[in-house]
């Protein structure tokens, strides 16, 4: 069976898991308010890191702070903990790497950056390289790059990758921290509080931001009586798109529902303590949840959320919320909703206002982003874990239909078709051939042109040769997409928009757009899509049909459209993709 290992936690409240949950349960929070920092007319309130703490960390772990940027030791820092206590080792070839973040070194795009020196780290996957090879481990890592559920859809991977037999360990590393440009963009979206945020309650009007490295290892572990007595490990998982908005969940909240939906349909559901929320304090986001937890009839069950204490911390929340989360049931505890005090939701949930004593032996962890993805997972403890069966992968796999496309050739299913153009003009040549009637095209970043472009010409396709309708709600296709460049040309757009302080527009079109996984998020409102997205991110396209094809370990999921899909500049660009059943 494959269990949780170890696990570390670095964040403005403390170094260590368990020390930052004593933090929480004392009710100690690590937000302050930050007026005119990094000259942003906006104050806006943050959980940061003090550096010459970091720094002081880094030297006693021996990480030398000139070679890595912050976001990389806090990473290396939250794993070099997380090993400490093992007998992994993590340079062995049985050993998966996997990052998740939104930004990663986004900064490194400022002119006025200190360590600029270090541009190539823009990178995703030059950054997960770096992380890796810091601890001599030279198989290619992993990096999740889907939107504030980055956290728990790279656990979800890590359990694939274990499952398939490919490695023993998979170290997982969520982290995020924040600049000028991340917080520049949430301000051009109105989304942040310029004061302490206040999930679920009735004055609520925005988030908090957060910096934090979080680490969770698992591993394959024999089943005795100290793993069934003592280890966690998850139960079940589901990744679920809204197919609404890109940047606005579900009135309906679809995605959340159906993947609630999806994790509950497992016969061996035990009694679970409580449901930890992703809890944003933003408007729409606590309703959504809170009608999703009202169509599974899960009202009852106390609920709550930790933004109030760590802020959002990106891609870090998903696994820094979880680890929060076990060591409270460890304790017998549901931890308190900080800042929440009168619902201000339509739907009735049983919000935690305070500390509640527990005996349960399972959580629900949920959390929401954009590009309209949904995550629920729910984690277990002991005796609950006996008899969970994960699904296998399918024997049969058929690859029904291809599409390679390049700045200058399209390839459908092995026949070339005539094209005019070259670079984004060929682009929009496919729009207006085969296309015609989504004018948001215009409106897309490079990357997701190609991707939307790409999965249009195989859809045609696949509609043609089975003389079926093109349009279908679907909730057991899933979304794939791998590449090395993510939206890099979208973050440099955006950037200029922010550099010069004399010329400062920063554009909410723009910023939405610098997350990858947008992309996944496109096709699925064009094709109302509702199964699983997700956007990875690797140095090269080996081995991409099978990090694709994983999704279908996922029950419920029959079919996977995607590939390998890389944007290195207008006019330089790749994509192959498949439709796989």
């Amino acid at each position: 069976m494959i269990v949780k290992l170890s696990d570390y936690v670095v964040s403005p409240l403390a170094m260590g898991t368990h020390a930052n949950y004593e933090c929480v349960k004392a009710g100690k929070t690590a937000l302050r308010k930050y007026v005119n920092f990094w000259n942003l007319a906006e104050p806006f309130v943050a959980s940061m890191m003090d550096d010459s703490r970091l720094v002081e960390a880094c030297c006693g772990a021996g990480i030398s702070v000139d070679l890595f940027t912050k976001f990389e030791q806090m990473a290396i820092l939250a794993a070099f903990h997380a090993l400490k206590g093992t007998e992994i080792m993590p340079d062995d070839n049985n050993v998966l790497f996997i990052l998740a973040t939104t930004k990663g070194n986004v900064e490194l795009l400022d002119e006025r950056c200190e360590k600029k020196y270090l541009s190539n780290r823009l990178l995703l996957t030059e950054t997960a390289r770096c992380i890796a090879r810091w601890f001599r481990n030279s198989n290619e890592p992993l990096v999740v790059c889907n939107a504030c559920v980055s956290g728990l859809s790279a656990q979800m991977e890590a359990i694939r990758a274990l499952e398939s037999g490919c490695y023993k360990y998979a170290i997982v590393i969520g982290a995020d921290v924040l600049s000028p440009f991340i917080v520049s963009g949430f301000q051009s979206l109105k989304a942040l509080s310029a004061n302490l945020c206040r999930p679920f309650d009735e004055e609520r009007i925005g988030l908090n931001l957060g910096e934090a490295a979080a680490c969770i290892i698992y591993g394959h572990a024999e089943v005795d009586n100290r793993i069934l007595y003592d280890s966690w490990s998850v139960i079940s998982s589901a990744n679920r798109n809204d197919a609404y908005h890109i940047s606005s969940p579900s009135k309906k909240a679809e995605g959340a529902y159906r993947a609630l939906n999806a994790v509950f349909k497992d016969p061996n559901i035990p009694g679970i303590a409580f449901v930890n929320v992703h809890g944003t304090a933003t408007m729409f986001n606590d309703e959504m949840e809170a009608v999703a937890i009202h169509r599974m009839g899960l009202e009852s069950l106390p609920i709550n959320g930790l933004k109030g204490y760590f802020g959002h911390t990106l891609g870090a929340s998903g696994i820094l919320e979880t680890l929060i989360s076990m060591e409270a049931l460890d304790d017998n505890t549901v931890l308190a909703t900080k800042g929440f005090e009168q619902l201000g939701v339509s739907r009735s949930v049983n919000l935690s206002q305070v500390h509640r004593e527990t005996h349960g032996t399972a959580f629900l962890k949920m959390m929401a982003g954009f590009g309209g993805c949904n995550v629920a997972m729910l984690f277990g403890k002991g005796r609950v874990m006996e008899n969970i069966s994960h699904s296998i992968m399918p024997r049969n796999l058929d690859i029904v239909h291809t599409v390679h496309l390049t700045e200058s050739e399209v390839i459908i299913d092995g026949k070339a078709i005539q094209i005019e153009g070259y670079g984004m003009s060929m682009l929009k040549y496919l729009y207006h051939t085969y296309v015609k009637d989504y004018p948001k095209f215009y409106k897309m970043d490079p990357l997701c042109k190609l991707g939307f472009i790409g999965t249009e010409l195989l859809l045609e396709a696949e509609a043609k040769a089975d003389h079926a309708t093109r349009f279908f709600t679907c909730e057991d296709r899933a979304i794939v997409f791998v590449g090395r460049s993510g939206s890099l040309c979208a973050d440099e757009i955006y950037q200029q928009t922010i550099q010069d302080p004399d010329n400062y527009y920063p554009s909410p079109s723009a910023f939405i757009y610098t997350l990858p996984n947008i992309l996944t998020g496109e096709i699925a409102i064009r094709n109302n899509y509702h199964g699983e997205t997700l956007y990875l991110l690797q140095d090269t396209s080996k081995n991409v049909k099978q990090l694709i094809t994983q999704v279908l370990y996922s029950q419920g999921t029959r079919s996977v459209i995607g590939g390998w899909i890389d944007v290195k500049n207008i006019n330089d660009f790749e994509a192959t993709l498949y439709i796989i059943k």
